[in-house]
């Protein structure tokens, strides 16, 4: 089963919706097999049963075994990465920490040890808009379209941040940017667009 999730909504308040509802059906149980972050957007894949469920055990396997794909679309600041249609790939451990007194995880790229993160990108598309209220001189922006291989807590946001390419409107890892980026988008610009 795949459903929209929304920015600024919880994977778990998703799950719970999409529960209720198929409860209400008379149907079965979910089970939330894979995560979006709370400011990212798009398709969230939930498996249909208990979460000893031959469904839920099927799907869980397949992202356990990077058979599964997640595609993700963002806009990230700075020069491009390349022109129109360039491939790259981006593979660096990332430490996991949680922030001191939330909730929140906080990653970055490991100088030693750290988990195995690796990420694919495709520049989709270079943009040099000039200046504009709230806007830093000469912006520039690259769409691309990202495809972890490996799924890290803000995997995508760290990868790019750590190419001097940090996501549109990212509070988390480009706060100097961040304040001019609201002003004329106001979340996050990441999006899972299709789920395999």
């Amino acid at each position: 089963l795949a459903v929209l999730k929304p920015p600024r909504v919880l994977t778990e308040f998703i799950i719970d919706r999409v529960g209720a509802s198929i409860g209400r059906a008379g149907s079965q149980h979910v089970t939330c097999v894979s995560r979006l972050d709370l400011e990212t957007s798009g398709v969230l894949v939930i498996a249909l049963g208990s979460c000893t469920s031959a469904s839920a055990n099927y799907v869980r396997a397949q992202f356990a075994g990077r058979l599964a794909i997640k595609t993700y679309h963002c806009l990230c600041s700075g020069h491009g990465l390349g022109a129109f249609g360039t491939r790259a790939v981006r593979s660096a451990p990332l430490s996991i920490e949680s922030v001191e007194g939330t909730n929140s995880l906080r990653a970055s790229v490991a100088l030693a040890g750290g988990l195995e993160a690796c990420t694919l990108l495709v520049v989709k598309a270079c943009f040099h808009l000039p200046s504009l209220d709230g806007m830093q001189d000469g912006s520039f922006f690259t769409f691309a379209e990202a495809r972890p291989i490996t799924g890290r807590t803000h995997q995508i946001r760290v990868h790019l941040a750590s190419l001097g390419r940090p996501l549109v409107s990212d509070a988390v890892y480009d706060r100097h940017r961040f304040t001019s980026d609201s002003r004329w988008c106001p979340r996050l610009f990441l999006h899972c667009s299709h789920g395999t």
